[in-house]
Parts: structure tokens; C-alpha cells; sequence
């Protein structure tokens, strides 16, 4: 209480769904962060962006009440939300998964607006979307990829037989193909022929206008590990997916431990069951990477290691339920989690009004 006035809550504006194939993914993130936030902190408003682009104030709190609004939602013809209702939030918490959301998009609109925002801003976002792009970055700050090369859609519809001939020269198989600007393992398969891999360049670039091909590193085992922060950086514990195929696909990591759980849901070690010296190496790679790309916020970071070679393999900058079960093992909560997060976004956010952006010439 200050006086007899209690203080106003903090309005945190949840923004999820999306035109992106991770849509489902991105709804159920959104409700474990509703659920998690600290309510005498925050007020959350979640924020629906249909399929189709258009924006919905929601009035609910958790997943089974949005579940049951769903059908109605697919159905409303209302006008989209605009600057204005963004600007009553005092940050925004945007939690898109893949294209529109996680690639530098909607943190464009938001910087647009003048609005604080929790994770990594415009260019690092895009940079970690793009695989092709994201790895050349990670190779000019001298970390460690698995060889690979890609195609544009065009160039494949094109000429087929030449980017054939193209990728075999460079790569050998068996090899990964996968749309260069998507997550959540869609899109992606492995090839051992020549059969495969027009099975794999075709059903990729029905995703994307851009595909990766990369060698296949065998046998490896997948690590992730997250990193916190902006400035002064902490790396979370490591862990090792669980999965009985060749990789992890979407049914692996938001299904098989029930549809509502998202990556919480996912079987995994925690902590890897790695040496502490090789869990060592892949936390200061981790922080490394989040630095080069100059993140902030939290991200996760995904590796691959054959024997002590170790790879990175991509970062995402808003991870499947923001990673929140990597940091409970330091004593991190999912809501401290959150609490460290919206701080962060707004001290970037006043930093930024401190720059100066007029200048007053004799143009006009």
C-alpha cells in the first residue's frame, strides 16, 4: 500500500498464436507463462494472434477456458487490435514460436510502438531464425558447425537435377534437409539417397523458400543448454532430450509427454549425463553463442556431440516454455524466471530512451 492507494499492477501483455506453424506450441507456452507469472506483481493480458494475422484481446486465464473459446475465435470477423491497445501494456511479452513472432517481426512493431519487450531484439532475433544465416555467424566467432549448404525453392523447382548434383557434391550422405527458417523439428528429414533426399528438398520447401542441408553427425547425442541475462550472462545446467529415433521430431518434443506440456513435457535428462568438464565446455559455447548474436533475455541453445567433437546446432530465442525446467535446478523458479525477464525488458526499454533520436536540421 502506498497511502490508502494499493499500486497498480503491472500490465504484461502475453502475446501468442500467430502465422506460424508452431501456433499450438505457442499457446500452450502462453498459458504456462500466465499461470507462472506472480499475480500480485502482474496482470497478464493475453493477446491471440489468429492464423490469419488478426489480434484478440482474451479474458482467458488458463489453457482449458482458451480451449473452449477456440471454435468461437477461428469465427470472429472483429477488427484487429492496433497501436493503441498495445500501448496500455507497460511490456510485452511476446511468445511466438518461428515466423512472425520469433524472427524479428513482431519485436519490430513493438519497438515501433515504444513498447518494452521481454527477450532478444530485432536483429538477433532474425539472425537465430535463420539457420543459414544464423550459422555463418556462429562460424565468423569462431564456433564449431556441421558442414552443410542450401537451396532456394526456386533454384530447386528450377533445376532440379543440377541442385542435386550440387548438394551431393557437397554433401555426403546420409544428410538432414530442413526449412532454414523454421522449428520445432516441422519440416525436416533425413536422407540416405537420392530419393530421399527429393523427398526431403520437397517437402521442406513446402515450408520455406530457403532449405539447409547438413551433414549427419552419427552417432551424437543432442544437448541443450539455456543462457540468462544481457549484460552479465549465467548459463543454465545441460540437458540431454530423450528420443528413440534418428532426431527429435514435433511429436517427440511437444506430445509424448502429454499435448497440454509442451517442452516441459518433452523425456529428458536434467542434468546430461555428460562430464563436468565437457557440460563446461558447452555452457561457455552457450554463452558464447548468446553473446555473438547479441541476445538478451533467455534463449536455448542446441548442440550436437560425437564422442568430445561438439557442434552447436541452432539458438532459439524464444524457446518452447522459455526453458524455464533448465534453471529450477539453480534454484530458479519459473516465476522468478518470468520476474528476472520483464525487469530486464524494462531497463533496455529506459536505456533505449536515453539515446537520442531527433535532430533538428533546416530542411524544412
Amino acid at each position: 500500500m502506498v497511502g490508502k492507494y494499493k499500486m497498480a499492477r503491472c500490465k504484461v501483455g502475453v502475446i501468442f498464436g500467430g502465422r506460424s506453424v508452431e501456433h499450438e506450441v505457442s499457446i500452450i507456452t502462453a498459458y504456462q507463462v500466465i499461470e507462472a507469472l506472480d499475480k500480485s506483481k502482474f496482470t497478464a493480458i493475453p493477446i491471440y494472434i489468429r492464423r490469419d494475422g488478426r489480434w484478440f484481446y482474451l479474458h482467458c486465464s488458463n489453457l482449458s477456458d482458451f480451449k473452449k473459446d477456440y471454435p468461437k475465435l477461428q469465427k470472429k470477423r472483429e477488427k484487429a487490435l492496433f497501436i493503441k491497445e498495445l500501448a496500455e501494456l507497460n511490456v510485452a511479452l511476446p511468445l511466438i514460436h518461428g515466423t512472425y513472432g520469433e524472427d524479428g517481426t513482431l519485436q519490430g512493431l513493438l519497438e515501433l510502438a515504444d513498447i518494452p519487450y521481454v527477450g532478444s531484439g530485432v536483429m538477433s532475433s532474425g539472425l537465430g531464425m535463420d539457420k543459414v544465416i544464423m550459422k555463418a555467424c556462429f562460424r565468423g566467432i569462431g564456433l564449431p558447425v556441421v558442414d552443410h549448404c542450401f537451396v532456394r525453392k526456386a533454384e530447386w523447382k528450377e533445376k532440379g537435377e543440377e541442385v542435386l548434383k550440387k548438394i551431393e557434391k557437397q554433401i555426403p550422405y546420409p544428410l538432414f534437409v530442413k526449412p532454414a527458417n523454421l522449428g520445432s523439428s516441422i519440416g525436416i528429414n533425413r536422407a540416405e539417397t537420392r530419393e530421399d533426399l527429393i523427398f526431403a528438398l520437397d517437402v521442406a520447401s513446402a515450408y520455406d523458400l530457403k532449405m539447409i542441408i547438413e551433414k549427419a553427425v552419427s552417432p551424437a547425442i543432442e544437448i541443450n543448454c539455456a543462457v540468462l541475462g544481457e549484460k552479465e550472462l549465467i548459463a543454465s545446467v545441460c540437458e540431454q532430450p530423450v528420443s528413440w529415433k534418428n532426431f527429435l521430431d514435433y511429436e517427440d518434443k511437444y506430445c509424448s509427454g502429454g499435448k497440454t506440456n509442451g517442452m516441459k513435457g518433452l523425456a529428458r535428462k536434467i542434468p546430461a549425463e555428460i562430464s563436468a568438464e565437457l557440460a563446461n565446455r558447452i555452457q561457455k559455447m552457450a554463452i558464447a553463442a548468446f553473446s555473438g548474436l547479441d541476445c538478451r533475455g533467455v534463449a536455448r541453445i542446441d548442440f550436437l556431440i560425437k564422442q568430445d567433437e561438439i557442434y552447436i546446432n541452432e539458438i532459439n530465442t524464444i524457446p518452447g516454455s522459455l526453458s524455464f525446467y533448465l534453471w529450477e535446478p539453480l534454484g530458479i523458479t519459473f516465476t522468478e524466471l518470468l520476474n528476472r525477464l520483464i525487469a530486464l525488458a524494462k531497463e533496455v526499454h529506459e536505456e533505449k530512451r536515453g539515446l537520442i533520436y531527433e535532430y533538428r536540421g533546416k530542411i524544412l
